[in-house]
This record gives C-alpha cells, sequence and structure tokens, in this order.
C-alpha cells in the first residue's frame, strides 16, 4: 500500500491503481483530468485517496460535487472508511439543495427562485425560529452542536436535519458553520457553478476555489445541467397566472400591465402555426417592453410586488417574470432566443447553448478539476463543452469487469425512425423485445426513446410478453421511483419499461437484478430549433456540430441505459441495442472498443451461447429457444438502381436511407436532411466500403481488411471468412 494515500479498502483492484496514479501526477502538475472511468472501477475511493492527503497537508479543500443525492452517501461512507482507518482527525460534509433541507412547511413544493426570497424575507423579518437558533446572538446550544458532531463526522444529511429538527436549529446554515471547518465539502454542482449561489456560499464556508480541488462525479451530466441553470422562459400561462396574483393583491395597475405583456407576446407569435417556432431578436422584446412601461422602472416593480405576494403565499409568478425580464438583454454570443407556439401556450425562452460560460472560471481558477464518470467518452468533447484547457490531461479506461460476463448485441433488424414508424415496425420490435426477454432468466430493462414510442409498442408487448410487466411513468416523484424500483426487485422474472431520459435511464444501481437490457431504438433529441441551433453553435466553435449537438447526446444516453445491468463484477448480462441506425458507422463508432459488440440477426444463437459458456441456464431453458424465426435471406439477389427507385416511388418498398436511391427519395420529400445523408452514406458503399453481406457490421475502409466474394454475379464484401464462407453457403 502507498503511504501517500488514504486507501479505504484492503487492496486496490485492478486498473483503478492506474487510476489513483494518473491523479497523484495530475495533482503534483496542477493540471486538469477528465477521466472516462466505468462502472466498478472504485473512483471514488480512487479520486479521494490521494487527494486528501494532499488537503490535510494544506489549507486546501476538497469539493466533490455531484448530481445525484445517493452518490453523496457513497462519498460520506468512503471517508468514513478512511478516517477509521487511518485515525484521522478531519471534518466532512454533505450538502444538498437549500430547500430540501428546510424545515418550514410546504418548502418543497416551491420553485428556487421563490423558495430563495421567501427564505431570505423570513429571515430578515426574524420570523424563522431555526435562523434565529443558528445564527442569533444566543446561539451556544448550536455551538455547543457543532463541536459534538464535528467528532463524530462526516454525516449523511438525513441525520443532519434529523439532529437539527429536533434541536431547531436550521440545518442548512447548520451545515454551513460545518462546511467552514471541513476538509471535504459534498454538495450538488450549482453550489460552485450558480454565480448566484457561489459567491455567498464560498465566504460564509471560509473558502475559495484557488486553494480547492474540484471533482466532478457524473460530469456526463453537467453540459446539460449548466445550459439548463442559465436558460429562462416566460410563458403566457405564467402571464396569466400573475394577473391573478396581482388582482388578488391590489396591484391592479400592474394587472392592466400584464395584460399588456400578454398582449405582446400573442402579436410576437402571431405567424405562427400550432407547434412552430421561430428565433427573435433581443430588441423585438426590449422594445416591446418598454413600450409597456420603461424596461428599468417594470423590473423594480415587478420585485417589490413578487416580495409582497410571498410574504403572503410563498410562490410568486410576478417573480418569475421579474427574473425573465431582468436576464433578457445578457448574453447575446452562446445563446438563442426562441419563441415556440403550442396548442395551449406560447413559450417565448432565453436558452443556454453554451455550458463552459458556468464552467470556465471554476475550472481556471482551482487548483485541479477532476472530472469523472461511466459515460466520458469521448473525453474530448467534454473537455471543448465545459472550457476545460487545452493542458488538460484525458484518460479513457475500459471495464474493470471480465469481458465474458457480457454479451452486447446491435440487432438491426428494425427502426424507430420517425419516417418508418408503423403498426407494424411496432409489432416487430414487440416480438424481437418479448423473444429475447422470454428467453433469458430473471429480470429485464427495456429503454425506449419517448413515452410515446414505448406506449405504442407496450401495446404489442404485453400481450407476447410472459413476465410482470411494470411501466415507469412521466414525473415520478423520489418516493414514487423508489416504491417502484422496490416492487420491481422482488420479482425474479419481470421487465421495466423505461425511457432513454425517464428517472431509470441512469442513476439506479441494480446489482444482480437485471439480466438483459435492451435500448429499442435512438434516443435523439427532437430536431426543434433549439437542437439546430445547437448544432450551429458547436459547429462554428468546434467544427463538429454535428457530433456534440446531435450524435453523442442520444449515445450518451444509450450508454447510461446499458450500464443499468452490470454493475459488479459478479453480474452476468446481454445488452441489446435494437435498431438498423446503430450499424452506421457514425453511432457504431461511438461504442466502448472492449465492449466487442457484434451485429446479428442470429441474437437467440448468440443469447443461447453465451448463457450456456456462463452455464447459467438449464437444459430446459436451453433446449427452449428455437431459430426458426431467424431464417432470414439477407443474400437475395440485388435488384437494379432502376428497379429500387420504382419499388420505392410505388410505395412498395420504405425508402432505405443505408442504399442511395433510398436516400435521394428521402431528402426530395424532405423527410432527412442534406447532412443525415451524408452520414448514411458511411453504411454503403460511399465513405466505406460498406456493411458485411452476412452480420451487418461496418467495414473497413482498407480493402486488405475485408473478404471480397462474387456471389450471383455481383461482388460481395464481408469482415471475416466466417461470414464469408456462411455467406457462400446461403447462395
Amino acid at each position: 500500500m502507498n503511504s501517500d494515500i488514504f486507501f479505504p479498502h484492503d487492496k486496490i483492484r485492478s486498473v483503478q491503481d492506474e487510476l489513483i496514479d494518473l491523479i497523484k501526477e495530475t495533482l503534483k502538475n496542477k493540471k486538469n483530468l477528465i477521466v472516462h472511468a466505468p462502472t466498478g472501477l472504485g473512483k471514488t475511493a480512487a479520486a479521494l485517496s490521494p487527494t486528501l492527503p494532499l488537503a490535510m497537508k494544506s489549507d486546501t479543500c476538497i469539493f466533490f460535487l455531484t448530481s445525484r443525492h445517493t452518490q453523496h452517501k457513497i462519498v460520506i461512507d468512503t471517508l468514513k472508511e478512511i478516517k477509521n482507518k487511518f485515525k484521522l482527525d478531519f471534518v466532512a460534509t454533505s450538502i444538498i439543495g437549500k430547500k430540501w433541507m428546510c424545515l418550514q412547511p410546504s418548502t418543497e413544493i416551491m420553485m428556487s427562485g421563490d423558495f430563495s426570497e421567501y427564505c431570505k424575507s423570513m429571515r430578515e423579518e426574524n420570523k424563522c425560529e431555526y435562523y434565529i437558533n443558528a445564527k442569533g446572538k444566543e446561539n451556544i446550544k448550536c455551538q455547543d452542536l457543532l463541536e459534538e458532531i464535528k467528532k463524530i463526522s462526516p454525516l449523511y444529511t438525513e441525520k443532519i436535519i434529523e439532529i437539527c429538527n429536533k434541536n431547531k436549529i436550521c440545518p442548512y446554515e447548520f451545515s454551513i458553520m460545518l462546511a467552514s471547518k471541513s476538509k471535504v465539502v459534498v454538495s450538488d454542482y450549482y453550489y460552485l457553478f450558480n454565480p448566484s449561489i457561489r459567491e455567498n456560499f464560498l465566504s460564509k464556508t471560509n473558502k475559495s476555489i484557488q486553494d480547492s480541488i474540484v471533482i466532478i462525479d457524473e460530469g456526463h451530466n453537467l453540459p446539460s445541467r449548466m445550459r439548463s441553470l442559465l436558460t429562462k422562459k416566460l410563458t403566457d400561462r405564467m402571464i396569466k397566472r400573475a394577473i391573478k396574483e396581482a388582482k388578488k393583491y391590489d396591484f391592479d395597475e400592474l394587472a392592466v400591465l400584464f395584460i399588456e405583456l400578454e398582449a405582446l407576446l400573442y402579436k410576437m407569435a402571431q405567424e405562427l402555426s400550432i407547434n412552430d417556432e421561430k428565433l427573435v431578436n433581443k430588441e423585438m422584446f426590449i422594445d416591446g417592453v418598454t413600450n409597456i412601461k420603461k424596461y428599468e422602472d417594470f423590473i423594480e416593480e415587478l420585485k417589490a410586488a413578487a416580495e409582497v405576494v410571498r410574504e403572503n403565499q410563498k410562490i410568486s409568478s410576478i417573480g418569475w417574470i421579474a427574473s425573465f425580464i431582468e436576464s433578457w438583454p445578457n448574453g447575446d454570443i452562446g445563446f438563442s432566443r426562441i419563441l415556440s407556439k403550442y396548442e395551449s401556450s406560447v413559450v417565448l425562452t432565453h436558452r443556454c447553448l453554451d455550458p463552459s460560460m458556468a464552467t470556465k472560471d471554476i475550472i481556471d481558477a482551482s487548483l485541479t478539476t477532476i472530472m469523472m464518470s461511466g459515460t466520458l467518452s469521448p473525453v474530448e468533447m467534454y473537455k471543448d463543452l465545459l472550457g476545460f484547457p487545452k493542458e488538460t490531461i484525458t484518460e479513457e479506461f475500459p471495464s474493470p469487469f471480465p469481458k465474458k460476463n457480457m454479451l452486447a448485441l446491435v440487432i438491426p433488424k428494425t427502426t424507430t425512425k420517425f419516417t418508418k414508424r408503423t403498426p407494424e415496425q411496432f409489432l416487430r420490435i414487440a416480438n424481437i423485445c418479448a423473444d429475447i426477454i422470454d428467453k433469458i432468466p430473471g429480470n429485464a430493462a427495456i429503454f425506449f426513446p419517448s413515452y410515446y414510442l414505448r406506449n405504442e409498442i407496450a401495446k404489442y408487448l404485453e400481450t407476447r410478453c410472459k413476465k410482470t410487466v411494470f411501466s415507469e411513468q412521466p414525473k415520478l416523484t423520489k418516493e414514487e421511483k423508489q416504491d417502484l424500483l422496490d416492487k420491481f426487485c422482488k420479482y425474479d422474472n419481470a421487465v421495466l419499461l423505461g425511457v432513454a431520459a425517464g428517472s431509470f435511464g441512469e442513476g439506479i444501481d441494480l446489482p444482480g437484478i437485471l439480466k438483459s437490457v435492451i435500448v429499442v431504438g435512438l434516443p435523439l433529441d427532437r430536431p426543434d430549433l433549439e437542437t439546430k441551433e445547437l448544432i450551429n453553435y458547436y459547429d462554428k466553435k468546434f467544427s463538429k456540430g454535428w457530433d456534440y449537438g446531435y450524435i453523442m447526446p442520444a449515445l450518451t444516453r444509450t450508454m447510461q441505459n446499458s450500464g443499468r445491468c452490470i454493475r459488479t463484477e459478479k453480474d452476468k448480462g446481454v445488452l441489446v441495442f435494437l435498431d438498423e441506425r446503430y450499424t452506421w458507422p457514425n453511432y457504431f463508432r461511438c461504442f466502448p472498443s472492449d465492449w466487442n459488440l457484434k451485429i446479428s440477426i442470429n441474437y437467440l444463437d448468440e443469447i443461447k451461447k453465451f448463457f450456456s459458456e456462463q452455464q447459467s441456464l438449464n437444459n430446459t431453458t436451453l433446449n427452449s429457444f428455437s431459430m426458426a424465426d431467424e431464417k432470414e435471406e439477407y443474400l437475395k439477389e440485388e435488384p437494379t438502381s432502376d428497379e429500387k427507385k420504382e419499388d420505392i416511388q410505388e410505395g412498395t418498398k420504405d425508402a432505405d436511407t443505408t442504399t442511395e436511391e433510398g436516400r435521394e427519395d428521402l431528402v426530395e420529400n424532405d423527410e432527412i436532411s442534406p447532412t443525415e445523408e451524408a452520414f448514411a452514406e458511411g453504411a454503403e458503399e460511399k465513405g466505406e466500403l460498406g456493411v458485411c453481406a452476412h452480420c451487418g457490421k461496418p467495414l473497413s475502409q482498407d480493402k486488405k481488411e475485408v473478404i471480397e466474394r462474387e456471389i450471383n454475379e455481383e461482388k460481395v464484401w464481408f469482415c471475416c471468412d466466417e461470414c464469408a464462407n456462411k455467406g457462400k453457403r446461403a447462395e
């Protein structure tokens, strides 16, 4: 064991030692580090082991930032083990959002902006006894409790809240006091990256970024979280609620101004059709508001009214409108202003496109910033998006789990592509999913691109699947989410139908529970105006707009979904990616190379072979596999180009993006863009030799690495001798 690290366990895992050495070198040279570290590598212990000794020898503080509350517990547990093993004396604090620590009734239902103003007024007017007991002149009891907690630190946030509740002390203020004495502070991203929170937080905890090591966990979430943080929106519904508030509290003149503001919003959107959107310039809205009332005066009047409203009902729509109008003139480069019209609402959005606006200054100022995640591939993309310096160290580690424990398959027999969404397609997807999950003993999870697609496919799946079906619902509370998981885990032969970007797509650990995960389709963002703006912005800034703004976010969700299956070195399971587009080189290349991803139409055969080798299935289960439905004729005589075009035009054949004729038809009918067409060419002979005629795997550009055969007087290419022999026999 190295004497210069505080490693909490008896043995350092394989690959984990490499990560520890890399972090030590990064700290020594005062650089920054971005690490793709798959599940099971032990990145929490690997990050804390070398950073804590450095912090304890100096005035350095470690900020461990994570978007997951469950990760707080893992960090606290790791610190406890380190403290006990090495008999160390240090304090660590876990802080969650202030609203979620508040002991005042009903604050959890408040919007963040409303809560902030409500808390401020309660403090200033001496109405909060919890705050007075923590920060008042007679806070001797609080100081005594602080000394007691320091001795038994670190504690979970829930325990701090429980102790503070018994003593009628504000848990947030108490945690801030504890953090000022701490070597490690575990918190959400917002405490450092939200400008309106950071300054006050650092001041109250007596910390500075310049003397801090910042560890960012689950870093793949950071770009989207930061863009959301800096995005503001105004809706007609919000204005209607503000009108009611103004009338309720006798702000009659203000109610009239809101009616004029609502009319301005409708006027801006009058040329839009339902579900249409457009870009708007900054001056259009500023001029419109100024015609109602002087811009700065309007903001001040709204703020004053919102304060009165919050004193009585905590939540204020007037306050939200004030915040939007105040932020609207700021931010041009890296922002987009979009007006959208829906059937029941009009929405004006000041949307952030560049997450580095929230992160770059912190990264530059810190002693060292270390960012980790199991899905930070490609690491260079995150380096670009978040504004890391050019000299930042980047590394991608392989999974520490035995490769034999996982079978990863692409099945190119279906697609959820918009132009091919039909009942017949949904039925085929359902049949394949049912075949797979019914043949694999144990629980399974299937993730879909959207609730709509999940519901449409589930209509067929539920009647064909033999397992008990659980379905995720939108906007689950934390308690509802846990309740559904608990019920699912009680079964040993059930299937969970989730959504890629939903509650269960990432952040859940079910070791030993899931034996298979199927990702149906590609969870691509809707090609709306925001997505197009994002692609254009990243193209101008990095010359990688399509990758950074469209493809990689979808593939990251895919990786997160599939990561629910193999969580420990003992887990064994099957990952299935069910969409023909995963065979396209621009998607296929994004999968980790150590996954040994296979493209197969004989998927049941592959699964049978996998579990046979694992000795996980008994003879009865093995014999249940039927290959009868696997007889696909993939080597039919190739029709001529004119025949393909004729079939497509007559509607007897769908336009296929993997053929030139199909792409031409779809582009002409605006069903795919020329950009999509260019990417689709990677699955045919343009740009690359194409795909294997037997298994469908994308082929190398180097003809020396492919096998060429002549079948039915046509040249055909295969990825290996085995496929070539099988293809020849199929002739």
